[in-house]
């Protein structure tokens, strides 16, 4: 994934009721940034009725993205939500809904960049500690810091002597 643009957006209950009213917010978002096409939101849509993308963590998270063809530029959006909001749970369809506050989306042009992020979103959103400072404070200091969380993990995968694995998407 080249550098992504970072946003963080704090969605107030009144603009998010469900998946969908999210996607709008989102995409509206991403669409004026230039990073994706008119498409991005309805295939963000049908991709996470298809493929659930809910995470059964403690608290539970959540990971929507769409395919790469409708991307113009990589991005995250991490979006803090005021009121929980329901997801499938990725992989167990006979898994109730989890109750969602933060979803990041991946924004990727490439299927291989997007399983990295998966990857490293799983990291982030498994620490305690490093999701917290996604939840807390100010979208500027959760933009920073998941920033910084970003390239200490690229760091970690990715060196000049240690390239990373070819993957398939």
């Amino acid at each position: 994934m080249n550098t992504p643009v970072i946003f963080v957006l704090d969605v107030p209950s009144a603009e998010c009721t469900d998946f969908a009213s999210l996607a709008r917010v989102v995409a509206a978002r991403l669409e004026a940034s230039g990073c994706v096409k008119p498409s991005w939101r309805d295939a963000v849509i049908l991709r996470e009725e298809r493929f659930p993308t809910g995470l059964p963590l403690e608290p539970p998270a959540a990971i929507p993205h769409a395919d790469g063809e409708h991307t113009l530029a990589d991005a995250f959006v991490i979006t803090r939500l005021a009121e929980p909001l329901a997801f499938g749970a990725m992989g167990d369809s006979d898994a109730g809904a989890l109750q969602v506050r933060l979803a990041v989306f991946i924004v990727a042009r490439d299927g291989m960049a997007q399983v990295e992020a998966l990857e490293r979103l799983l990291s982030i959103l498994g620490d305690g500690a490093r999701r917290e400072r996604l939840e807390v404070g100010s979208a500027e200091h959760a933009c920073r810091s998941f920033e910084t969380m970003l390239e200490q993990l690229a760091a970690l995968t990715t060196t000049p002597d240690n390239p990373p694995h070819p993957r398939t998407p």
